[in-house]
């Protein structure tokens, strides 16, 4: 053969995986695999410590759209609607919008994939956010008059364009159609529904996302059972192991007519003495056992050696094949910082931050546009801005995320201020990479500057000098 990986010997001859399509292969294991995987999480810290970081360093306290319409009025306007909207983002009225997206990342990562519904409540209000979870995703056995084919709950049509998701109406609603609702993407000229898939490694007409974990999973099972033999071993360790050494028989009568001899001397009852030379006690003590053997035995205490030297070596290379398939370095992932110097420690801040990247724009497309788009279109339509033409400009915005605190600040300042000075940057794409909006940035410092020195003022102090 050309290729040495095609080559079958002795020592790959077992090798031998399947080909087939994406979905016919998510088919037979999509349903395990996820079962798999949120075990893992609901049981396993280092899974659940992985998903957790990714959840805080992609969703931080929730994005935050900045309006770029052309009026300031309503720009205010829409920022004040949207602020209020927030608090009660979900459906059941009591997610916040930080819990929705975190809710997002936190599904995804689990499962592969999740659910999106943007339904409105009907209370005036506006659409909320419905997430449903993925393995209420499911296609119907039946013939289904939506959809032309439908392949792991996606309907698609003849030309293969995804039309809708099937979700079942039960926790364990399987079978005929009746038993499922149909969710198409787009109604009555709206957004309806979107199925969001992780930023991940996808095949060509892949219906459904894959769990983050699947191609760790063995490995994160390895670990957790690691751990606990070592405890186990650990725990056998920090106990001393006795002994005893019993004499030959001729040694015991020997000290058993010792013992008689001595009591027939002192005045002593022979058989009471030699009940108790006899008799082997233990007693308890704070720091292990009290021993006291019986006459003529031995003892001799034990120590087990302590616990695998190369555990920490072992743990640290499992841990960095697991966070392979996080995206994220070795160090990200499991929070290991604090041996890295500053050059290591930014290098892996900036790795970071592009998988981060990676994930907000999928969330931006996903969900979070839609959302605004959604709400601006029925701000309007309800009046909640006011009786004004409609404009696509109302539509404008981007979107601002929490970033990483700096590693060395004063470092990290200093490049910002050069790179300012030297037209590298500008302080708009600085305050960007900080979260912030540079207006709003620019009007507090020019306020804090106001009121300093209209206090120094009335104090009577000197105007504060320029730098």
């Amino acid at each position: 053969m050309s290729y040495d990986a095609a080559k079958t010997g002795n020592w790959d001859a077992r090798w031998n995986p399947l080909d087939e399509s994406p979905d016919a292969e998510l088919n037979r294991d999509l349903r395990k695999l996820r079962e798999r995987c949120i075990d893992l999480v609901r049981n396993d810290p280092l899974a659940y410590g992985v998903i957790d970081t990714i959840a805080q360093g992609v969703v931080g306290r929730g994005p935050r759209p900045r309006f770029l319409t052309a009026s300031v009025d309503l720009q205010a306007h829409l920022d004040a609607l949207w602020w209020a909207w927030t608090p009660n983002a979900g459906w059941d009225g009591l997610a916040s919008w930080k819990d929705i997206v975190s809710g997002v990342v936190h599904a995804s990562c689990m499962s592969g994939d999740v659910g999106v519904l943007w339904p409105d409540v009907g209370d005036g209000t506006g659409p909320r956010i419905d997430l449903v979870d993925a393995r209420r995703i499911d296609s119907p056995s039946d013939k289904t008059s939506e959809a032309d084919s439908a392949r792991l709950g996606v309907g698609y049509d003849k030309y293969g364009r995804t039309l809708g998701i099937y979700v079942a109406k039960g926790e364990h609603s399987t079978g005929v159609r009746e038993n499922f609702h149909w969710f198409p993407l787009n109604k009555n000229g709206r957004i309806n529904c979107r199925l969001y898939r992780r930023p991940s490694v996808m095949r060509p007409r892949q219906s459904r996302g894959v769990p983050m974990f699947a191609p760790a999973a063995l490995a994160l099972k390895d670990c957790r059972e690691y751990r606990r033999t070592e405890v186990r071993r650990a725990q056998r360790a920090a106990k001393d192991v006795f002994i005893f050494t019993t004499p030959d028989p001729k040694g015991v009568a020997d000290a058993l007519e010792n013992v008689r001899m001595e009591a027939a001397s002192s005045g002593l009852d022979p058989d009471a003495s030699i009940q108790e030379m006899l008799g082997r006690s233990y007693g308890t003590v704070p720091d292990g056992n009290t021993v006291v053997a019986a006459i003529g035995e031995t003892v001799q205490t034990v120590n087990p050696p302590q616990v695998n030297g190369g555990v920490g070596d072992y743990m640290e290379s499992m841990l960095r094949a697991i966070s392979a398939c996080t995206g994220l370095p070795f160090e990200e992932a499991f929070r290991l910082y604090a041996k890295l110097n500053y050059s290591n420690a930014r290098t892996i801040r900036i790795m970071a931050k592009a998988t981060y990247k990676n994930w907000r724009d999928s969330l931006e497309d996903a969900l979070c546009s839609p959302t605004i788009t959604l709400l601006i279109r029925y701000w309007w339509a309800s009046g909640a801005l006011g009786r004004i033409p409609w404009s696509d400009d109302m539509l404008a915005h981007e979107w601002h995320w929490d970033e990483m605190e700096w590693v060395d600040p004063a470092k990290e300042v200093g490049a910002n201020a050069e790179a300012i000075t030297t037209g590298q940057k500008s302080i708009v794409e600085v305050c960007a990479e900080r979260g912030r909006d540079w207006k709003q940035v620019i009007k507090e410092n020019l306020e804090a500057e106001k009121y300093e020195a209209e206090l120094r003022a009335s104090m009577g102090l000197e105007p504060k000098a320029e730098p």
